[in-house]
């Protein structure tokens, strides 16, 4: 049996805004002085991008002008693979999170106000802990972040996750609804090289064909299960939220009905 892709609400938020051309939002994002470590250099004519000082042993956190409190955002970080050092980390912060410390360290989501996802050790953490693998089945070994990591910031559902090389890699943090978090990063390695870049966003939550897809998606687990549900094959396809096999349609027998 194939079991289905992981579905959540952010999944088909996701789905949806990519398939939008003409009613996303596009929200200009550069990195905030003031809000970002002083060994951090934002360049003045491009302050998409930063570059961290030789600074010996310390940890800083560099974070976006821009705040996000509804709507589903797309984001992109580019962060060349040899420029990361130990503590790499991609994620959101809260206003008035610390942003420098002493030795390398996971600065960003090492207190209550900030949420990280180490892309050297795939460890999310949170409030000083380390709260599981990211993506969740993989191990610290088996999964290495691409140079583009894309930060997908879901504050209809508060959930947090990421996409690499075209595919959505879950839901990594939870439960940050009702508030105004801003991208951030966590930076060691000297003459580390980061850019942001604002792809897309929607301001407008799903459907109610939307979530009954959702619904009906969190109770089954199988691909098999929906080629036999009650129902016809372009409705399957779109709870398999892909096109199912010519094989399944041909063994419809409610097909032409």
């Amino acid at each position: 049996m194939v079991p289905l892709q992981v579905c959540s609400y952010t999944s088909l938020s996701l789905k949806a805004l990519e398939c939008q051309d003409d009613t996303n939002l596009f929200i200009p994002t550069i990195w905030d002085r003031a809000k970002s470590g002083d060994n951090l250099d934002i360049l003045s004519d491009e302050p998409t991008k930063l570059v961290r000082f030789d600074s010996g042993s310390s940890t800083d956190i560099a974070m976006s002008d821009t705040g996000f409190s509804k709507g589903i955002h797309i984001l992109d970080i580019e962060w060349p693979t040899l420029r990361r050092g130990s503590h790499p980390v991609i994620g959101v912060a809260l206003e008035g999170t610390p942003k420098h410390g002493k030795a390398y360290t996971n600065l960003l989501g090492s207190t209550e106000s900030s949420w990280g996802w180490n892309i050297e050790n795939n460890k999310l953490i949170h409030n000083g802990q380390t709260i599981g693998n990211y993506p969740k089945d993989e191990s610290n070994s088996t999964f290495n972040a691409p140079e583009k990591i894309s930060c997908i910031i879901d504050m209809n559902a508060g959930t947090i996750g990421f996409k690499t090389n075209g595919k959505y890699l879950g839901d990594a943090f939870s439960g940050l609804k009702h508030k105004t978090v801003f991208l951030a990063v966590n930076v060691v390695r000297s003459y580390a090289t980061i850019s942001v870049k604002y792809i897309k966003g929607s301001n407008t939550p799903l459907s109610l064909q939307e979530l009954s897809k959702l619904s009906v998606r969190s109770r089954v687990q199988f691909e098999e299960q929906i080629a036999h549900l009650p129902t016809a094959p372009p409705l399957k396809r779109f709870i398999a939220d892909k096109e199912m096999t010519d094989d399944v349609e041909g063994n419809d027998s409610n097909s032409s009905q």
